[in-house]
Formats: structure tokens, sequence, C-alpha cells
């Protein structure tokens, strides 16, 4: 399922920064944990619907609290030390005395190490604001546990925001294996249902067929195949969703291995269509990177994907007038 890769994304980079907190912290190294406020403010406001602000922009008495939420009443201490100590001392503060006066919330985020045990705990809450440490001590894992459960759209929302926040290294795997990431996405669905039907202009794809010279095979592959067009266009989104030039190397792929067969003048197009077909299969194959899929699907996936690349005008002859037919 899609929701894993954008899940992992999200779990991956958060592991790493706190895994980088801690170690600065050990090296006294503290500029990140200032850059994390930020960041956490932000997905906390995404994930639970607050509208923290910074605490001390344009005050200077905010001690021991970094975020303010007014409208829900709700102030965040965020921390890379998760003790009891710690929540003590800011319990004790006579900021929180007018903060419980107001009637304020108080929560903490601790940003690198787990503080379950903290949940269990009994604190000195000397000036009674509002604070039920089983709820409103926040670690990595609680906010991965709410992430987790979100619906596709949020978690999407956290995804683009993670993205763009943390980025991504580009490594050599990535950039070459593309094609074979469609295959593994493809493999992943069920094929028996196809839910994501788009209509298509078959009196436009028949001419192509026909004008190519490919009729003897359009019952066995194209009528067989076309009908997953929605599922891959579906799959092709996700891969513009994470990164532009994704679907488009894909498609040059399959057009670099069509560009190797129309040199051959003595084969028919019937011929160099399956070679095309075989070229696809040899390169996912021995990618290196194919999930454990058997050999009959991975042909059944190159199959739909050289189909559809067929479909879009990537691949054969258009006559003239032929445009991407899809009819929606």
């Amino acid at each position: 399922m899609i929701r894993e890769t954008y899940y992992n994304y999200i779990a991956e980079k958060m592991e790493i920064l706190a895994t980088r907190i801690k170690t600065g912290g050990k090296l006294n190294l503290l500029g990140l944990n200032i850059h994390s406020e930020t960041f956490f403010r932000d997905l906390l406001n995404l994930i639970y619907s607050y509208y923290l602000k910074p605490a001390n922009v344009g005050t200077a008495n905010y001690e021991a609290i970094d975020l303010v939420d007014s409208d829900n009443k709700l102030v965040v201490q965020v921390t890379a030390t998760a003790t009891t100590t710690k929540i003590n001392d800011t319990l004790k503060k006579d900021k929180i005395k007018e903060l419980a006066e107001s009637e304020y919330n108080l929560k903490f985020v601790f940003i690198s190490d787990h503080a379950d045990n903290l949940r269990k705990k009994t604190y000195n809450n000397i000036h009674n604001i509002k604070f039920e440490p089983s709820i409103d001590i926040i670690d990595k894992v609680s906010i991965l546990e709410t992430i987790l459960q979100l619906e596709i759209g949020p978690l999407v929302d956290v995804y683009d925001f993670t993205k763009k926040e943390f980025g991504e290294n580009p490594s050599t795997s990535n950039l070459n294996s593309n094609l074979v990431s469609i295959i593994n996405y493809l493999a992943s669905e069920d094929l028996n249902e196809v839910k994501h039907v788009i209509e298509l202009n078959d009196y436009g794809i028949e001419e192509k067929i026909e004008y190519n010279e490919l009729l003897d095979i359009k019952e066995s592959t194209f009528d067989e195949y076309k009908i997953y067009y929605g599922t891959l266009d579906r799959i092709y989104q996700e891969f513009i969703r994470q990164g532009t030039n994704k679907t488009v190397s894909v498609f040059n792929k399959i057009t670099s291995f069509y560009e190797k067969e129309i040199i051959s003048k003595d084969l028919s197009n019937i011929e160099k269509f399956f070679n095309i077909i075989g070229r696809v299969q040899d390169y996912v194959i021995n990618s290196g990177y194919l999930n454990n899929i058997p050999e009959e699907e991975i042909e059944m996936c190159v199959r739909i994907i050289v189909v559809d690349a067929f479909i879009r005008c990537k691949i054969f002859k258009n006559p003239r007038g032929y445009t991407h037919v899809v009819t929606e």
C-alpha cells in the first residue's frame, strides 16, 4: 500500500532527527534543537489541528514555555531532556501559575528519547495547571502512532511537509530503479478486480494498432491489458507527487527500448513489440531492486506497462490526428 511508503519515509526522518539531537546533546551541539522546535510546532499543528506559535516572539517572560496556542488554551514545552526533574522544574515556574489561572493546558514534547515511563509517574503540580501525564506527555512514538492512524489525505500532507523539511538525498539506486518501482507497486495491486477504470477512446487505440500492423495481437495483448490503464495511471500520479521526474524517466526508459528496436528493418512490428516487452523484463529482473515477485507476475506487469506506453503515445508511430486517447 502506498500509505506504507509515506509512513516509512516520515518515520525514518524522525528517527534520524531524534538520533542526531541525542548525539548532538552529548557533544553540547544544540543548534539542531532550536530548528527542531519549529519543525515540531508545524508538525503538531498539522496532525492535531493546533494553532501553535512561538511563545517568545515579542515577549521575554514566557520562561519554560516554547509554543503557545491561544485559541485552544494550550502551551507546549519542546525539549530533548526526558526526565522527571525536567517536568517538575517546569511545573514550579512562576509563569505556570499565571497560565494555570488563565486555564491553559500544559503539554511536553520530548524530541529524542522515549517518554512512556514518564506518563506513569506523579508530579508536583503546585500551581494546578491542566496537565495529565498520560495524554500531555508526547514523544516520537506517540506522534508516529497518531500519524499511522491518519486518513490518506492528511497522511500525504504530513509526508509532503516532512519531505519539504528534510528533502531527499539522490542515490544511484533511486535514479536507476523508477521503472522497477512501478513494477513493485503494480505487483502489489489486486488486479483480479479493476477498481480504477478510466474510459478510453477505443476507436483511437484500434486505429493506432492497425496503423502499426499490430492487429494480430489486438485481442490477446491490447484488449487484455488496456483495462489496467486506470490502475497504472493512479500509480503514476503517486510518482508525480513524490518527484516530478520519476514518471518521465519511466517513459523515457521504455522509449529508449523502442528506439533500439525500430532500427531493425527485418523485423515485423509485432516482433518489435514483444522485443520491447522482453527488454523491459530483462531490465527489471537484472536491476536487483525487485521485490520477491514470481516471474509470471513480472511478465504480466511488464505487458501492462508497455501496452500503457503504447496508448500514451510513447512508443510506435501515431496515425495523423492521433493523441493520448483518454476520454474520462
